[in-house]
Parts: structure tokens; C-alpha cells; sequence
């Protein structure tokens, strides 16, 4: 790993750089409007409110019945937007708060009045709606209403941008980039046949290592002795 540390560095510059180029560069705000199931008009037994079928069920049925083209259409109408239907459809999201019948209604967009505008529309469309098919008196001040569903809590406009991940994206692709880099650190060291050391020459030949010359790394080179003239090649030992 020490000897290819170049490479280690640069499968993480790498994955650090695509992991900032998949961040998406838009930045989104989201509106988010509440509304509240009342319950006096869908049952009159008390003991029955949140059983199943139930005041539960009912909520997560409108829940699942807001984001639709009907009323993405009627809110682009009422807050005159540029939007098409099927971006503000898939835009929108409701769901349920736990333990309460309150639904969430949130519209995501580039512009923060638009979201505003569209969350408010969506949620007044509905509203509209459920009560055309329900009527009920609305309640006054401090009082439960009879109806089936009202804007308890309107959009407001959002100050904050949604967050990008792009720290996210960022360390995920450090961290993949590290494990590739130690994947192809590992190959490599598989497929290198270099013979390092007098072990292994032993191991891989099956023969005893006599003697072994070594590298001068650094510093002049040693000069080469000739054999001394009219000495034959064993006779070395006695000059």
C-alpha cells in the first residue's frame, strides 16, 4: 500500500469528483400545508372513531387522493404557474402524521412562492372538494369543526433550500473510491511476479540460495576489477 500510494490517491480524488458531479445542482424548496380530518361528521358513535374502517383509514385515504392531477390542474389554475400537470403531481406528497388525523400536503419546487402557491392550491382544491361531497358547518373559533376537512395550517414560504447530499455524495464517493483503489492495489500485488527476496526465490524454485549480490541503491558506483593478467580463474585466492 506504501509503495502505491499514488494510485490510492487517485481513485479517491477520483470518487471525491464524480461523487460532486452527481450532486444535483438545482436547488429545490418545499411548502408544506396541514390538513385536518374532522371527525364529528364522518361517525356518530364515538367508540367507533378509530376503529378499522375508521377515522385512520379515512385519513390515509384522502392522503393517498391528493396528489392527482385534478387538483394539480385546479391548483396551476388558481395560482396561474407555469407548471404542467404531471411535474406538480409528481411534486406533491401527502401523508399521515402519526397518531393524529392531521395530513401533510408538501409541493417541492425550484421557487419558493410557487411551491407556496401550489401546496395552498392543491389543499384548497381538495378541501373544496371533500366538502361538496360531505357538508358540514364549519366551526368557529376554538371549536372542533363539523366538517370533513379544512386547512388547519396554510402553506407558508419557505426560506431555506432543500439539502443537495452533496457532503453525502461526496464521502460516498471517497469511500468507494478508496475500496476500488485497495481492490486494484491487492491485483496488482497478486500479479506481480518480482522476485524480492531470497525466500521467495527458495520457495518458488525449490533450490538453496548460495549467495546473493546486492543492489547498491545509492553513492558512486563500484568500479569493475578486471582478473589479474596470467592468473587462471582459480588462482584468485593467491594474489
Amino acid at each position: 500500500m506504501r509503495r502505491r500510494w499514488p494510485l490510492l490517491l487517485a481513485c479517491v480524488l477520483v470518487g471525491v469528483g464524480i461523487g460532486y458531479l452527481t450532486t444535483p445542482s438545482a436547488t429545490d424548496y418545499r411548502s408544506t400545508v396541514e390538513i385536518y380530518v374532522g371527525s364529528r361528521s364522518l361517525t356518530q358513535d364515538p367508540t367507533q372513531l378509530y376503529a378499522e374502517p375508521g377515522l385512520n383509514q379515512v385519513a390515509a385515504t384522502f392522503a393517498q387522493m391528493i396528489p392527482s392531477p385534478a387538483f394539480a390542474e385546479q391548483a396551476i389554475t388558481a395560482s396561474k404557474v407555469a407548471r404542467s400537470v404531471g411535474t406538480v403531481v409528481a411534486e406533491t406528497s401527502a401523508s399521515v402524521v402519526p397518531g393524529t388525523t392531521l395530513i401533510d400536503v408538501s409541493v417541492t419546487d425550484p421557487d419558493p412562492a410557487v411551491a407556496q402557491d401550489l401546496a395552498n392550491g392543491i389543499s384548497n382544491a381538495f378541501v373544496s372538494q371533500i366538502q361538496d361531497y360531505e357538508p358540514g358547518a364549519p366551526g368557529g373559533p376554538g371549536s372542533v369543526p363539523i366538517e370533513p376537512a379544512y386547512v388547519f395550517q396554510p402553506a407558508g414560504h419557505p426560506g431555506t433550500p432543500l439539502p443537495t447530499g452533496a457532503e453525502r455524495h461526496i464521502i460516498l464517493g471517497g469511500v468507494f473510491g478508496l475500496i476500488a483503489a485497495v481492490l486494484a492495489v491487492l491485483l496488482l500485488d497478486y500479479l506481480d511476479v518480482t522476485v524480492r527476496n531470497p525466500e521467495l526465490v527458495e520457495r518458488r524454485l525449490g533450490l538453496p540460495v548460495l549467495g546473493s549480490l546486492p543492489v547498491q541503491a545509492d553513492g558512486p558506483p563500484v568500479p569493475f576489477t578486471p582478473w589479474p593478467s596470467g592468473l587462471a580463474r582459480g588462482e584468485e585466492g593467491l594474489a
